[in-house]
């Protein structure tokens, strides 16, 4: 055995593993620098535009599963519980109550924390539901369901809406729930809520001067009506301008601005 020619060899092979092991470093610290400077820039023209935003907006990725519901059809045993009040189910999947009496009258400057305790005692299931809005020219205010504490944006199959009359006092509600969840896919990295920001930015859904309230992430699904549902991960973003208020929605799959079909007027907080 030949060891100068074993040694150049080795050598030789050596040097080419650490010519390629600096090209993928050079590469990755490349993208990271452009994806850096990227979003450094994008900021800024934010602040120019005066944009706002509550908190610094995150770039860290984090993890969503799809999921799976199908909705509940109501039986005459889930609402034998439900007290001082008459309860109807429509089309097996709605109920609607009237309460017989009750005293409970919202505050002028309603906040939402003022009927936990309400809806865990009069509502089945209410603590599955997170306030959305109240519209006072309806008289409603409207929950959606959760997942695990993340909100279904505007699903009617998991809806609860509470009537008040003009005394301000509490007099009926309807509600939809969705069950059998399960997540059929493993969890994987969603778009960051900047890289949501600037698809609305590019898309023209954020004018100057307007501000954006903290990011949520939840569920959507494009097929609302459907009895079997997939919900798919989007952020939800609340932007004011000139004292009007508009929900934006992006999918945090995709990337894509979501267009929801409904044309009932929407609910402000």
């Amino acid at each position: 055995m030949d060891w100068s020619k074993t040694k150049t060899i080795f050598i030789i092979v050596f040097l080419i593993l650490d010519i390629f092991l600096l090209t993928l470093f050079i590469n990755k610290y490349n993208e990271s620098q452009y994806d850096f400077l990227g979003e450094t820039k994008f900021e800024d023209q934010l602040q120019v535009d005066g944009i706002e935003y509550e908190q610094p907006l995150s770039k860290e990725p984090e993890k969503q599963p799809y999921i799976n519901a199908i909705t509940k059809a109501f039986t005459a045993e889930d609402i034998k519980d439900l007290k001082n009040q008459s309860v109807e189910i429509a089309n097996s999947t709605t109920i609607s109550s009237t309460f017989e009496d009750t005293e409970y009258v919202l505050s002028e400057k309603f906040k939402p924390e003022e009927l936990t305790d309400f809806i865990n005692k009069n509502v089945l299931k209410g603590d599955s539901y997170s306030f959305w809005g109240i519209d006072e020219e309806q008289q409603r205010i409207l929950y959606y369901q959760n997942y695990k504490g993340k909100p279904i944006f505007k699903n009617i199959n998991g809806e609860l809406a509470i009537y008040f009359n003009e005394d301000r006092k509490i007099v009926s509600y309807t509600q939809t729930l969705m069950t059998d969840f399960e997540e059929f896919t493993e969890k994987k990295s969603v778009i960051s809520p900047i890289q949501a920001v600037e698809t609305l930015y590019d898309k023209d859904k954020l004018l100057p001067d307007s501000s954006i309230r903290t990011p949520e992430i939840g569920f959507y699904t494009l097929v609302p009506e459907a009895e079997r549902q997939v919900l798919s991960p989007a952020w939800h973003f609340t932007v004011t301008r000139d004292g009007e208020t508009e929900h934006h929605f992006v999918n945090a799959f995709e990337g894509n601005i979501i267009e929801f079909t409904n044309t009932e007027k929407e609910i402000l907080e």
